[in-house]
């Protein structure tokens, strides 16, 4: 090195105690004194925060992987990524200030805020590595010129740390993209950098998705900001709390919306949670609310918006146009008019600015609901919405209608290729479908999907027994379709809404729906629907026990349906009067009747209706002593229901099964059969199917001379049927408790329940029962010590 100009000289930084570098910058060899450690607050490491919660899990991962000879062997840089506001900032901070504390980076931390979401204060990898270098303690006079000179001084400082044996832990905050960041990145292998950002960067790294908070780690959020704000007497969150769940809903469990909610409650002692709920419940201006003073949700997600191409910005606002909770690429596709394979490119590009949030399986997507509102806003100044919600809507139209003549039997169509893939569909889109309804029912211009979309859906909701869901949207079709005067539609409407209250244990509004359709039927003079209309009726009167006018209207519908040359039709109305006629004592007639109609659905290849008559059949048999048949019946049902997939429909025809075992007297098959149909119901989330199942275990443990577990069964089974008013197998399950009770010589307990399961018979019209019920409690009165 020439040594004349008296400006290239050797520079020494002076720090006592320090680690020395030797090194070559823009032809110079200095001697770098550094200081051993670098300190925190000299390098701008955030506070850690008094109210930070709910990040356990994370922070011992991230700590678990960069340990001191971790198992985790090679990675040295972790990107945590997600949603602006979500954390991540404080959670870096917060592994920083646990390792210092640990002694695992000797070194110290460097941290560093790129600010890659702001074009004002954005800074560049040559900015941002001056900022560090002089955060070491390498003077300005001797920092390089050109990038890369900074990159191998840095680089090599960091080494030198690490060969001392102080490694040093770099907090790289707000990158943008890979490039800001790349070099910034230690090279040796020993020091580790976190990295904060918005985007799934790839850099080489270990990438940690930060996700919003639990509903129970916001709720002690808000309860820690608003004791470190107002002191230790503040307990409105705990005072109240439904309020504060409902607080941390609206506010999606978003860390900085949580946080600005505490800051506005610590504004005024007196403002209950309730007001705050309230000013937050108009969706339209909730993002106006989530600001105080230098904070603000839209502010953060402006930032990431900014960023977006106009294509990613359309799609982003289109996508909010769902009406549920997610959406597939099919719909996204159709929404946004292109291709699924282009519209899935966008969608993951989305993904990884975490403006976009993958849902329950691969190709569904969804928003949160924050981001929802703050891309309605956006979407507001974009062409084509309408066009757009038409195109989606559509798309749920035209799908459902395929899937639906999948479910009424068609073997194949031109959407879905099987039953399976349409029940697949349905199983994905139906709460999207409901939205639909619901959206629809209030927009004139949109009424047709509200009309004809729940009828579409009917047969799917009473598969999957969402009997709620089902009565639900077939009300706001039978506003539409009145208020348009579609006579067919109103009756099929009310129809189905008969069919929906017959599964709800709602029997005489069942009756009444249907009386009203098959009024409507005979007006038009429509002989195939009011057969349909009849049939229907005449269950809903049999299980209200009007069982000759349940056999009228099943015998009605059976002639016509003949008349019409429709087998599968008088085989279901032929099934249902031998159902009639078996509880009117007419059980020869109903064996002919159920036989034939089992042979009819067989030779149709109609395999669901086959397995319903089968277990009607087998009630019939059993009713007859002939237990044999009754067992080989109900078994080929069940069979035949798990082999299509209907398993909730399986679990009630176990019932009937483990019924027929018991009095078959195989007691140990009994059990089987209804652990299993109790399985079932549990899992399918079926209440009225897991209350029965506990009554017939109830009567097997009875039968073994099991006690209490006879009694736990029957009282489990009526607190899950007490919540169905009127319900006959409420009478049933406290009858057999009262006959328990009576066996094991407890008449007291014994008469209290035999005289709730009498007042429930007499309301149910069921005579019969009421009657040996009530003889049951004279003999029990009769043996009381005491009477006369």
């Amino acid at each position: 090195m020439s040594t004349g100009d008296s400006r290239q000289r050797e520079v020494s930084n002076e720090i006592q105690d320090g680690l020395f570098l030797h090194a070559v910058i823009q032809g110079r060899d200095i001697t770098l004194q550094l200081p051993r450690v670098i300190q925190p607050a000299l390098v701008g490491l955030p506070a850690r925060s008094p109210v930070f919660t709910g990040r356990q899990e994370s922070i011992d991962a991230l700590l678990h992987e960069i340990a001191p000879n971790a198992d985790c062997v090679g990675n040295f840089f972790h990107v945590v990524s997600g949603l602006g506001g979500v954390g991540k900032t404080e959670l870096i901070s917060q592994v920083a200030y646990e390792v210092l504390n640990r002694g695992w980076f000797p070194g110290g931390v460097l941290f560093i805020d790129l600010f890659g979401y702001d074009d004002r204060r954005r800074l560049s990898p040559e900015r941002a590595l001056v900022s560090l270098l002089q955060a070491i303690g390498v003077p300005e006079e001797n920092i390089p010129e050109d990038l890369q000179s900074r990159i191998r001084l840095y680089r090599s400082i960091l080494a030198a740390y690490a060969e001392q044996g102080s490694r040093v832990l770099i907090l790289i905050d707000n990158a943008s993209s890979a490039e800001q960041v790349s070099a910034l990145l230690p090279s040796d292998g020993k020091n580790v950098a976190l990295v904060t950002s918005r985007h799934t960067l790839s850099i080489g790294g270990r990438i940690h998705e930060l996700q919003v908070l639990s509903a129970d780690a916001s709720i002690e959020l808000l309860r820690n900001a608003l004791r470190v704000a107002r002191g230790e007497g503040d307990t409105r969150i705990d005072q109240d709390i439904e309020n504060a769940y409902e607080l941390s809903r609206l506010c999606g469990y978003l860390p900085l919306a949580l946080q600005i909610c505490a800051a506005i409650l610590a504004d005024s002692q007196m403002r209950p949670t309730a007001s705050l709920v309230a000013s937050l419940n108009n969706s339209h201006s909730r993002l106006d609310a989530l600001q105080r003073e230098e904070r603000a949700v839209r502010a953060v997600f402006d930032l990431s918006y900014e960023l977006l191409t106009e294509r990613e910005k359309q799609v982003l606002g289109f996508i909010s146009f769902s009406p549920g909770v997610d959406v597939s690429t099919a719909a996204a596709a159709r929404l946004v008019d292109v291709s699924e394979k282009e519209v899935e490119e966008i969608l993951l590009s989305l993904i990884r600015s975490h403006l976009l949030e993958h849902g329950i399986a691969w190709g569904r997507w969804r928003l949160h609901d924050l981001v929802r509102l703050y891309a309605l806003e956006k979407v507001a100044d974009l062409p084509g919405q309408e066009d757009a919600v038409l195109r989606l809507f559509d798309f749920y139209l035209e799908n459902s209608r395929a899937a639906a003549e999948l479910l009424g039997g068609a073997e194949k169509g031109d959407v879905f290729d099987s039953r399976e893939a349409a029940l697949e569909w349905l199983d994905a889109e139906y709460q999207n479908l409901i939205a639909t309804v619901h959206i629809s029912a209030n927009q004139p211009g949109l009424f047709h999907y509200a009309a004809e979309i729940p009828h579409r859906l009917a047969r799917y909701l009473d598969m999957r027994r969402l009997f709620n869901d089902w009565r639900e949207v077939m009300e706001a079709s039978l506003v539409i379709v009145r208020e348009i005067g579609y006579a067919e539609f109103e009756a099929n409407a009310l129809d189905s809404l008969g069919m929906a209250c017959l599964e709800l244990q709602q029997i005489p509004s069942a009756v009444s729906y249907h009386r009203e359709a098959v009024g409507i039927a005979r007006e038009m003079g429509n002989e195939e629907m009011l057969a349909q209309y009849l049939n229907n009726m005449g269950n809903a009167l049999f299980r209200g026990r009007d069982f000759q006018a349940a056999l009228d209207a099943h015998s009605e519908a059976a002639t016509l349906f003949d008349g019409l040359q429709n087998k599968l039709g008088f085989a279901r109305a032929s099934d249902n009067s031998a159902s009639a006629l078996r509880e009117l004592g007419r059980a020869e007639e109903a064996i002919r009747l159920h036989q034939e109609a089992v042979r009819l659905f067989k030779e149709s290849g109609a395999t669901e209706n086959e397995a319903r008559a089968l277990t009607h059949f087998g009630s019939t048999l059993l009713d007859m002593g002939r237990s044999d048949e009754a067992v080989t019946a109900q078994r080929r049902a069940s069979d035949l229901l798990k082999e299509l997939g209907l398993f909730a429909l399986a679990g009630y025809t176990m019932i009937n099964l483990s019924n027929a075992l018991r009095v078959n007297g195989d007691l140990e098959g009994a059990l089987h059969a209804i652990n299993e149909s109790l399985e079932i119901h549990e899992s399918v989330g079926d209440v009225l199917g897991e209350g029965r199942a506990l009554n017939q275990r109830g009567l097997i443990y009875t039968d073994l001379g099991e006690f209490e577990r006879a009694s736990n069964s029957f009282e489990k089974s009526l607190s899950v049927l007490f919540q169905f008013d009127g319900l006959i197998d409420l009478g049933y399950a406290y009858a057999n408790l009262g006959r328990l009770y009576g066996v094991n010589r407890m008449p007291v307990e014994a008469i209290e329940n035999l005289k709730k399961a009498s007042i429930i018979f007499s309301a149910c019209n069921a005579q019969d029962d009421a009657l040996m019920v009530g003889r049951l409690i004279d003999v029990l009165s009769f043996a009381m010590p005491g009477s006369d």
